[in-house]
């Protein structure tokens, strides 16, 4: 099992008094959660936690081995790192200045048009640690919408994995239908793929059809001059991304057709015409909250490095076993009696 730590990087004035509070001893033992600066690669292996203010942003980084997963909660609780061996798996800032990391946003886009609420886009949420060693983000509320949102972000030594817990709750006055949406920008030129027997919905102007029960892109940045943006149904709750030979694997519950939001997919993909970045987005269940209540959603993030020999190429049989042998290890851990896991898909 491997070690977890966790870097708080505040500046002086965003120093969290409920992080520094919380002491590796009070944690359970698979999750050994430690405070250290970025640049001090020892201190995660202290036995008493530590911040450093290395920053003038508020990131948050939970490193697991030679996982890493790293969160600005200044910019919309947006995740900016997900990196194995340093090498991350989403576009940088400083390669799309459109669009980068990974955002949490309310579903479907026809109530907010466009822009996405800057409660939930862009502007701060407020960080904590919780005992269990949870990093806990709270988006303000969006007026017009009356929704707030919460994310625990941990990770899963067990699985070698990372776990979004998202709690949508309707702080309006009349009950509000929504869905929960996670969009990640990845580098251009990699293969997305996700499985279903379907082709893309008639509302996709990036239309992708089904091989043997996959569906996949392939995005040519020096050929793809044009924005697009497919719709999809996904039949097994996954989506995945390669990048090179990393492979960028999203686990979430399968979602019916009948309860996804109008206009919307539990599978969406979007190609930027100018070739910097591709968005694999999926998209939890539809539904109607009471002022006053809340849903939960969970996504699972996992990087792997794709054995030697395997191509990485559409219509790959030996890459799509691969993707589904990783999947059935992790189920299997969480299914086991004394499993660790806290919260499903």
């Amino acid at each position: 099992m491997m070690p977890v730590a966790l870097v708080a990087c505040t500046s002086p004035r965003t120093v969290a008094p409920a992080a520094v509070a919380v002491g590796a001893e009070r944690l359970p033992s698979m999750a050994k959660v430690q405070f250290s600066g970025l640049a001090d690669a020892e201190a995660a292996a202290a036995t008493s936690p530590r911040v450093e203010r290395v920053s003038r942003r508020e990131h948050y980084r939970i490193e697991l081995g030679p996982y890493a997963l790293e969160i600005d909660a200044e910019d919309g609780a947006r995740v900016v790192r997900f990196s194995l061996d340093g090498q991350n798996a989403l576009v940088e800032r400083e390669q799309s200045p459109e669009a980068y990391g990974s955002s949490f946003w309310p579903s479907p886009q026809s109530d907010w048009q466009w822009p996405p609420p800057f409660e939930f886009a862009l502007l701060p949420w407020h960080a904590t640690v919780s005992e269990a060693g949870e990093l806990v983000l709270r988006s303000g509320t969006n007026q017009k919408l009356g929704l707030a949102a919460e994310q625990r972000v941990f990770a899963e030594p067990e699985h070698d994995c990372f776990a979004f817990v998202y709690t949508l709750v309707n702080r309006g006055t009349a009950p509000r239908k929504v869905a929960p949406w996670q969009n990640s920008r990845v580098r251009p030129g990699g293969l997305t793929f996700y499985p279903s027997a379907e082709r893309t919905l008639p509302q996709s102007t990036l239309e992708l059809a089904p091989n043997d029960g996959i569906v996949w892109f392939l995005h040519d940045p020096a050929t793809m001059k044009r924005s697009g943006k497919a719709f999809g149904d996904a039949s097994e709750g996954w989506l995945a991304q390669v990048d090179g030979r990393l492979l960028f694997l999203k686990l979430f519950p399968d979602v019916p057709k009948e309860r996804q939001a109008p206009g919307e997919a539990e599978i969406e993909i979007y190609v930027h015409e100018t070739g910097r970045f591709v968005e694999m987005e999926q998209q939890g269940a539809y539904a109607e909250l009471a002022p006053g209540s809340t849903s939960s959603w969970t996504v699972r993030w996992l990087l792997r490095r794709l054995p030697d020999g395997l191509e990485a190429k559409p219509g790959s049989v030996e890459l799509v076993r691969f993707v589904r042998g990783v999947i059935a290890e992790v189920r299997a851990s969480r299914t086991k009696p004394n499993s660790a896991a806290r919260t499903d898909p």
